[in-house]
């Protein structure tokens, strides 16, 4: 029996006889970082401790920070009575591929959230960081039972993964916690410390500084998840799934201007030394196949029904057609109902396109 969160409803069937679809692999899994944009591992990487540190703590601290605390940052935050939001940077999972003997886990979504305490983002003292040693903790051996990057995370547990892993659930709605850290909630994010590459352009290097405060350290005032990278929606997924049993995994969310740059996403766009402004994007493409210039759109009736979203969805292909781009369009209902025609039809394309 499978244990269903209801999180990710119309599930195509075609999807269930897939490997490791409602059961946790019991062999070595390995998380497919290669698959992340690089700005963003280096981001994911910089995300432990206390975090971000401020000009501030530095001026009335010391130089140099480590995960856990120093003497002098204790009694500095204990001095402005700081309280912390505890952030998990969680991954969700949509393919895991044997090889080798491991199973390598295959993300369609990275986020952020604020660990739970009835419906609200739980906090903690500096007191509480000082008594624990936070380089003994392995945050990475922990998961959400259930969680969906698309919808608040109202249900379910937080617990080491291996005890769940002998229950049947749908895989791709359980949170994989990469890594965990504290956000001061009193921050000034004027003052905070963000990393980047000194090579970057001063406007580059200030969009992606902004960028990133916005999405990592701006206090949660809810529990809903902040999607750093990923598809936008469940029919997304589908088709990413359906594709990736092909062996094929195209770029997630691909950024399209008017000037003919594309990139992966925002991160890809920093890494090039690069900003176009938004008012100059095409579309963002939600599956894109660079070689064979494949754009595939995963049309909701929601958003893509009705005279002028035809229109809007026409012109846009059109103009992506002027830069040697074929659009695919493929409705929801479809994917849903035969994802296996809908996969067809991509495969037909990209043939036509080699």
């Amino acid at each position: 029996m499978i244990l269903d969160n209801k999180l990710i409803r119309n599930r195509p069937k075609d999807l269930l006889e897939k490997e490791f679809y409602t059961e946790i692999p019991k062999i070595p899994t390995r998380f497919d970082y290669s698959s992340l944009p690089s700005f963003l591992n280096v981001d994911l990487l910089q995300l432990f401790g206390i975090a971000p540190k401020t000009m501030d703590l530095i001026e009335n601290t010391q130089r140099g920070f480590y995960i856990n605390p120093s003497k002098k940052e204790v009694e500095y935050y204990k001095r402005k009575g700081t309280k912390f939001q505890i952030i998990n940077i969680v991954a969700n999972v949509h393919t895991f591929n044997k090889k080798d003997g491991e199973a390598i886990a295959y993300p369609y979504s990275i986020s952020i959230i604020a660990g739970p305490k009835r419906g609200k983002p739980d906090e903690c003292s500096i007191e509480f960081l000082d008594r624990i040693n936070l380089e003994e903790i392995d945050f990475s051996s922990n998961c959400y039972t259930d969680y969906s990057p698309f919808k608040e995370v109202s249900e379910g547990f937080y617990a080491p993964i291996g005890m769940f892993s002998s229950s049947k659930s749908y895989t791709d709605t359980i949170g994989f916690i990469l890594e965990t850290f504290f956000l001061p909630i009193d921050i000034d994010l004027n003052q905070a410390l963000i990393n980047a590459p000194l090579d970057l352009d001063k406007k580059i290097r200030e969009k992606y500084e902004k960028y990133r405060i916005k999405r990592y350290f701006k206090p949660f005032t809810d529990i809903k998840p902040r999607r750093i990278w990923g598809c936008d929606s469940p029919i997304e997924l589908f088709l990413i799934q359906g594709l990736a049993q092909k062996n094929l995994f195209p770029t997630i969310q691909t950024l399209i201007f008017e000037n003919g740059e594309i990139h992966d996403n925002f991160f890809h766009m920093i890494e090039n030394r690069v900003f176009v402004k938004g008012d100059k994007l095409i579309t963002d493409v939600d599956l894109y196949f660079p070689n064979e210039k494949l754009a595939v759109f995963c049309n909701s009736t929601k958003y893509h029904r009705g005279t002028k979203a035809k229109e809007k969805d026409r012109k846009i292909s059109e103009k992506l057609l002027e830069l040697g781009i074929k659009s695919l369009r493929l409705q929801g209902k479809e994917i849903v109902k035969d994802l296996n025609s809908s996969v067809e039809k991509v495969l037909t394309e990209l043939k036509n396109n080699t």
